[in-house]
């Protein structure tokens, strides 16, 4: 599973991330290798209509709309349930196991993706060298973790501390299990790929509502409920494995260096994009109130509640990408880009005007102090739902290693802002840093999509000088 941590609801991982393929030519094609079968040599090309990549963006927007529904229910009746303080408990002993997760995951999820879309090795050979690593990496996140944890949640109770030793117990599952739905993406089964990943925020959401119809507040009992529903997404994705005789293994050792070759590349960006959009939390757990922490939390979920398509964009641009030549996967880019941004400007511009009346009708009276947070960071959504699409973009041209630039210079300004501010105006300070690090990142990003993906920034808007070709449809 790709521990990209679901922005609009930090407590639980999903796997990860489309273009909206709009064009007035009914008959535009683009060309993407066949992914009915998978063998080890190199990929067939053929023409795929719009129509089917549409699919692909109306599933996997569909999902993502209801994870996004899953996550903003857990976490609204979840603030309910345990009250600002309890809420920020669990935040902190949630983030600190899925960090290590995230950090030992080395990219290898997109790289399950990548290569299965490739053909570069067999279907075999992928699945049992993703095993063999995400054991390797389950056994370093449980030794790292037991050293970690004690010192990171030492000013919280005994109890938040056992639950957080609890949640890092289940990291095998979490690594293991988002790997069948990876080789899902790669071979373009969208709507199972979508299924899988629905299930976990799925059975929290229901867990949470259980625990309110019988009046629990139980932080032990929401942790529960995140666990088994991890567990059940993963027994599902293998089943899905052996139903399409897909679960067996042949070991090459080529196949294991090239998922790791790849991945680390592309975990570097992954890293800057995870600690950007973390680290602040994790500060917070370390230097502010749990009831802070707990405001400020709900001042996420609030703000990134339109990333919903960004997110789709990103999942559908790198599985289908991966299956295309390089010029249509850039002519993806182009046309998810001009979509988010209509997207991203209009739906933030809503959600600032209506933040107040949402977070005090729906969260309640005590999370007040979480409306200034909110605007501030949704002036930093727009550029991070369209980092969000790029990076993906990136590493769909097999240039997986591109975003950790632009991601490096976002986490100089979050460390440099967060440690200015927050000891100062506590979460707005981090509200503040977020906004600023999203929007850094976006300039350099564009910078980088001309000097290094041929991706120019009127190509992206809709312009085309005479010298380019790239956004030119086939008929």
């Amino acid at each position: 599973m790709t521990p990209a941590l679901q922005t609009n609801n930090p407590e639980w991982i999903s796997p990860v991330m489309t273009p909206a393929l709009e064009t007035n030519n009914p008959g535009a094609t683009l060309s993407i290798a066949s992914a009915e079968t998978i063998g080890s040599g190199t990929a067939a090309r053929t023409s795929i209509p719009f129509a089917r990549l549409a699919r692909h963006l109306a599933l996997t927007v569909g999902a993502q709309a209801a994870i996004l529904g899953l996550g903003t229910v857990s976490g609204v009746l979840s603030a309910r349930l345990l009250g600002p303080a309890g809420r920020g408990e669990l935040a902190a002993l949630i983030i600190w196991p899925t960090t290590l997760v995230f950090l030992c995951a080395v990219g290898v999820n997109q790289a399950i993706v990548f290569h299965t879309g490739q053909r570069r090795h067999g279907y075999a050979e992928i699945f049992t060298s993703s095993t063999l690593i995400g054991i390797g990496q389950s056994i370093l996140v449980l030794a790292v973790g037991a050293v970690v944890l004690p010192l990171a949640l030492k000013h919280y109770s005994s109890h938040v501390r056992l639950l957080s030793f609890a949640f890092l117990a289940s990291a095998p599952v979490i690594m293991l299990g988002g790997q069948p739905a990876n080789l899902l993406q790669g071979k373009l089964e969208m709507f199972w790929f979508n299924l899988v990943r629905t299930i976990a925020p799925g059975f929290y959401a229901l867990g949470i509502v259980l625990l309110l119809a019988l009046h629990k507040s139980s932080l032990s009992g929401v942790v529960a409920s995140q666990i088994i529903g991890v567990a059940l997404a993963a027994l599902v994705g293998y089943a899905l494995l052996i139903n399409r005789g897909g679960l067996h293994f042949s070991w090459q050792p080529r196949a294991c260096k090239d998922l790791l070759g790849y991945g680390i590349r592309s975990h570097l960006s992954s890293v800057s994009y995870f600690f950007n959009q973390r680290v602040d939390q994790l500060i917070l757990s370390v230097l502010v109130p749990p009831r802070d922490l707990g405001l400020y939390v709900v001042a996420v979920t609030v703000s990134t509640m339109v990333t919903v398509v960004p997110q789709a964009a990103g999942m559908v641009t790198l599985a289908n990408g991966s299956n295309a030549d390089p010029d249509s996967t850039r002519k993806m880019i182009g046309h998810s880009f001009r979509v988010l941004v209509a997207w991203l400007v209009s739906a933030c511009a809503i959600l600032y005007v209506i933040c107040p009346w949402l977070i005090l009708r729906v969260f309640g009276a005590d999370f007040a102090p979480s409306v200034a947070a909110c605007r501030v960071l949704l002036v930093g959504t727009v550029a991070l739902g369209l980092n969000q699409m790029l990076y993906d973009g990136a590493r769909a041209l097999d240039h997986p290693a591109l975003p950790s630039y632009a991601e490096g210079v976002s986490m100089a300004v979050t460390a440099g802002v967060l440690l200015l501010l927050v000891p100062r105006i506590s979460f707005m300070g981090a509200a503040i840093a977020s906004s600023l690090a999203y929007t850094c990142s976006l300039v350099l990003m564009l910078f980088l999509c001309q000097r290094r993906l041929n991706i120019r920034f009127w190509e992206l808007i809709g312009f085309r000088n005479s010298n380019s070709p790239i956004l030119v449809l086939e008929r």
